[in-house]
């Protein structure tokens, strides 16, 4: 195995970790949905604790999802894996990775929105809601990304 394929090997495994984690909260807090600020103050400690995961591990997912992409790039050898983002994103498009780039800042704005503290109740629904949204979204970019990257060998 080449550096680049091992580079991309093990962002993906990290990717595949981190979105396994993430599906399994997904799924288990499907009860919960659609969230409410009413619903949201009732919750016991230990489903607010889930829900914190919940947010941490959709995070994590979209953190690890740009170097998996530009792993995937430079695996490739395409030259727009070594260019900016929007390069890359629109390689990742062309490949049917990623969906529009609107999804894509609207996801980012739900990851930073992750790592701030917001006492409001209604922005941290609203959030919460947001990330329900996105993670099948989420999770079919790690899919797309692990079938493009099998076709490497």
């Amino acid at each position: 195995m080449n550096d680049r394929l091992a580079v991309l090997h093990d962002a993906l495994a990290a990717l595949e970790q981190a979105a396994q984690r993430l599906r399994g909260t997904h799924n288990g807090l499907a009860e919960l949905f659609p969230l409410t600020p009413d619903g949201l103050q009732v919750l016991d400690e230990s489903q607010r604790e889930r829900l914190d995961a919940y947010a941490i591990r959709y995070a994590r997912c979209q953190d690890l999802l740009f170097p998996a992409m530009r792993a995937l790039g430079r695996a490739q050898l395409e030259p727009k894996a070594e260019r900016s983002f929007l390069d890359l994103f629109a390689l990742m498009q062309k490949q049917a990775v990623v969906g529009p780039i609107d999804n894509w800042e609207r996801q980012r704005d739900l990851r930073n929105a992750v790592s701030h503290e917001y006492p409001n109740p209604t922005e941290i629904v609203d959030i919460l809601n947001g990330i329900r949204a996105a993670v099948p979204e989420i999770l079919g970019y790690v899919a797309a990304l692990r079938q493009r990257a099998a076709m490497l060998g």
